[in-house]
């Protein structure tokens, strides 16, 4: 299910930027913009582990194969890395996406396309 996004992918790039290159604090742009801490947070990991265009708006999900999935929540479980550095090695969009698969993939529930 897709919404329209209050903050345009420029935008967030814009913001995202600034706050690398050492121009303000992510806390105080996330306030200038009316997001939250949080949310900007997510636009940094994203922008770390996909780039730019990682933060583009587009009108569907990523849909992620169920290999990459398992290899990923391998790859941690095995102390490969935190949350954030397999999300960069796999090219995963979220560290909360990866969550969710450990805890199917710890319930031995099946790790599916979507």
């Amino acid at each position: 299910m897709s919404h329209k996004a209050k903050i345009s992918g420029s935008e967030k790039i814009e913001v995202i930027e600034k706050y690398l290159r050492g121009e303000d604090s992510l806390n105080h742009l996330a306030t200038l913009i009316g997001v939250s801490k949080s949310s900007a947070e997510q636009w940094l990991q994203t922008y770390r582990s996909l780039g730019p265009t990682g933060l583009l708006n587009t009108s569907k999900n990523t849909v992620y194969t169920v290999e990459l999935k398992t290899r990923a929540v391998q790859d941690y479980l095995s102390g490969g890395g935190s949350h954030m550095e397999i999300c960069k090695k796999y090219g995963i969009k979220s560290t909360c996406q990866l969550r969710n698969w450990i805890l199917k993939y710890n319930g031995h529930e099946k790790l599916k396309v979507s």
